[in-house]
């Protein structure tokens, strides 16, 4: 694999965009074909403030879809738009930050593929998450 963009450059690509200002994404690890975001806990995103309360599934879709973007976009530096994205929630995210790791599997003439997992910050599994990204 090309060495792409560094962390810094993919950092201000990352929070360059106002919804992702808005969801709190920040980098926070990036491994040779790996990057991990943090999507910080905000309690907009929960379905109740009691103990009972858990993120909302199409927060934890959305962190899957970025990360999996921005770890094939880092590689390519072009856009490389979602094709398909398939999510197994695997427990309820409860309050607190969430951390999704995403590890380019194939980079392709058409198209290129990111596996995703979502974890907690005790490191639980949340959700794990495979993308189909565009890479024309």
């Amino acid at each position: 694999m090309t060495a792409g963009l560094s962390q810094e450059e993919l950092e201000a690509v990352l929070t360059d965009s106002q919804y992702h200002q808005f969801l709190g994404f920040r980098l926070e690890e990036f491994g040779d074909q790996s990057i991990t975001i943090r999507l910080p806990y905000n309690e907009l995103f929960y379905t109740s403030a009691d103990a009972d309360g858990y993120i909302h599934g199409g927060m934890i879709s959305t962190l899957i879809d970025v990360a999996g973007y921005y770890a094939i976009f880092r590689f390519l530096n072009r856009p490389v738009p979602t094709v398909d994205l398939h999510i197994n929630f695997l427990r309820p995210g409860r309050a607190g930050d969430l951390l999704a790791t995403a590890t380019v599997v194939k980079l392709g003439r058409t198209v290129s593929i990111a596996d995703i997992v979502v974890t907690d910050l005790e490191r639980k599994q949340v959700a794990i998450g495979r993308g189909l990204f565009s890479s024309k």
